[in-house]
């Protein structure tokens, strides 16, 4: 058996440990997850993982880059790429005087690339988008009648998913173009239960999704721009009601939702690349603004990322060789909270050992939400992506 094969079913192995891989679109459990489209997907893993979730300016060999599709132009054009992935987290939560925890994982990324023409390129992947996952329970006294509470349960899973084509194409020497089309589904249920009675929300969504990137690479010096327009979100809904009294009654019957809507995305990102290491910056501003809440408590906010990152080669002189890396990164959140903004801090570092013609890619990132309000969701994650990439030659004699 090949060693690739070997290490991508040690990787499934590691995906089976946890129950929660069979709930695929359940990649969270954070409470405000109930809000929005969920929570968003900080990045889809891969061989950089450790990196901090920068590659808008970075262009390696060997690197299925989705954060600027123009960036794909340095893949063996002997050979397809691919790239597998899965990622587990421990988080703690904590609002007013209320403490949880959860554990999560599952397969997060597969994506394949490779040469069609001497100057086009392609990538073909699926990686998450959003997560919704909660489960809340609440009691409130019951007025006039004292020692009396009632309960309510809140429940929430599903996402969405993106399946996508990225092509690349080289323009001159130094200057690439990109364009990224997929499509993005899945499906969230929400629900409320009350003294026996259950309302549930279930909604199947559906958008297109697309973005476009330049990359421009003089000598050591890279800079990359990305563009994403913001594309109304299909839904498909049905709203449930199911009374476990001894009139059994039930409903079921369709119900129209407030539009929702991809975010207006630009992205900017520069790389300087030495003999020893590699450092790149990257902004990203998300525009929210066509979204409007139907939530009195929840808003939407325009969206800011600043990400640094580094990789340091362990032996540049060698043609494949271990590859140190670490990366930080500052945001807010796309959603506020009576008013609030929330702000996250996230601090990554990971590796990648060259096994063969293959990678097998660490990264561990810590994030912590920066809010000091008790009346505002806090949230301390550790999470751990693994990789596997890994070449497949088209033919031996081009190699040679």
């Amino acid at each position: 058996m090949k060693p690739y094969l070997i290490i991508l079913l040690a990787v499934c192995g590691f995906a089976g440990l946890h129950p929660s891989v069979v709930r695929a679109q359940n990649g969270t459990s954070l409470p405000t997850s109930m809000y929005g489209i969920g929570e968003l997907a900080a990045g889809d893993g891969g061989r950089y993982a450790g990196m901090g979730n920068v590659g808008i300016g970075v262009s390696r060999a060997g690197f299925l880059n989705t954060f600027n599709p123009a960036a794909l132009t340095r893949m063996d054009s002997a050979c397809f790429t691919f790239d597998v992935g899965v990622t587990a987290y421990y988080a703690r939560y904590a609002f007013q005087n209320e403490r949880s925890s959860s554990m999560e994982g599952g397969p997060n990324r597969f994506s394949f690339g490779f040469r069609l023409l001497p100057r086009w390129y392609m990538v073909v992947g699926v990686s998450p988008y959003s997560s919704v996952g909660y489960l809340i329970q609440t009691q409130e006294e019951i007025e006039g009648m004292p020692g009396a509470s009632l309960t309510s349960v809140f429940r929430g899973e599903g996402g969405l998913y993106r399946a996508y084509v990225s092509q690349a194409f080289v323009l001159t020497p130094a200057l690439s173009a990109g364009v990224c089309i997929g499509m993005l589904t899945g499906k969230v249920t929400q629900s409320e239960t009350q003294e026996g009675a259950t309302v549930s929300d279930e909604s199947a969504k559906r958008s297109l999704y697309a973005d476009f990137g330049l990359h421009y690479q003089r000598g050591r010096y890279g800079l990359g721009l990305v563009y994403a327009p913001s594309i109304r979100i299909g839904h498909d809904n049905r709203h449930t009601y199911e009374n476990s009294s001894s009139t059994n009654e039930t409903e079921d019957k369709s119900s129209p939702s407030r539009s929702q809507y991809l975010p207006m995305r630009l992205g900017a990102g520069v790389s300087v690349t030495g003999s020893r290491c590699v450092l790149a910056l990257d902004y990203t501003y998300a525009d929210w603004s066509r979204n409007v809440s139907a939530v009195s408590a929840m808003g939407y906010e325009n969206q800011h990322k600043l990400n640094m990152g580094a990789i340091v080669v362990a032996s540049p002189r060698r043609m494949r060789s271990v590859e140190w890396m670490g990366g930080i990164g500052l945001s807010n959140s796309y959603l506020t909270l009576q008013g609030r903004r929330m702000y996250s801090l996230e601090v990554s570092a990971g590796s990648s050992i060259p096994i063969g013609f293959s990678f097998l890619s660490l990264g561990a990132t810590w994030r912590k939400q920066l809010n000091g309000s008790r009346h505002v969701m806090q949230e301390s994650r550790f999470s751990l992506d693994l990789s596997l990439t890994f070449g497949e030659r088209l033919s031996r004699s081009r190699l040679q």
